[in-house]
């Protein structure tokens, strides 16, 4: 049985879920709608500095917290906001602890074998690379403005709500992660 489309939409809230008479239903709804989101949330995760072999951990620690306080969801942000503030804690607490184990940020890059044009699967490898090392090299003031505006499109406004800081704070921020990021890329330019 395929759920409608219209029920996977991010405006359907908990009360909405409740009021239905299938309770399994909201389970199932709540599934399919973190589906939608498992891509987004497992790159917010990397690119706030998550280790890649602590990634696949983290994602589900992500869904496992939303899953638990997903009845105490009031629907006051669309579902995916409300995960990017979870994914977001999640993802400084495994800043932290990685900070305290140095040995993990040295790990290799992962690198899956592609059946694509070499040429092209090796620029994309290293744009991929290049964008994660300057990632890497931010504050993490700068890098969580970084990943959530810049990378994956939210607005200066949710993201000044999700970090507790004036709207202005954030626009300052990007501008600096883009003045960063063109001095870099020049670097790399230069180079070659």
């Amino acid at each position: 049985m395929s759920l409608p489309a219209s029920s996977l939409d991010d405006g359907a809230g908990p009360a909405a879920f409740a009021e239905r008479e299938d309770p399994g239903k909201s389970h199932r709804e709540f599934a399919a709608a973190c589906e939608r989101h498992l891509d987004q949330v497992w790159r917010q995760l990397r690119a706030m500095g998550v280790p890649l072999r602590w990634v696949d951990d983290a994602t589900q620690d992500v869904f496992l917290i939303a899953h638990a306080k997903f009845p105490s969801f009031e629907h006051r942000s669309q579902l995916g906001t409300w995960l990017y503030a979870i994914t977001h804690r999640v993802g400084c607490n495994y800043r932290r602890r990685a900070s305290r184990e140095p040995h993990l940020l040295l790990e290799d890059a992962h690198h899956d074998a592609d059946t694509r044009d070499p040429e092209a699967s090796l620029i994309d490898k290293r744009s991929a690379e290049f964008v994660q090392r300057f990632s890497d090299g931010l504050s993490e003031k700068l890098r969580d403005v970084f990943v959530l505006c810049l990378l994956e499109g939210q607005s200066a406004a949710v993201v000044a709500s999700l970090l507790s800081v004036p709207e202005n704070t954030v626009y300052s921020r990007i501008r600096l992660v883009r003045e960063a990021f063109q001095k870099a890329l020049a670097r790399t330019t230069e180079v070659r």
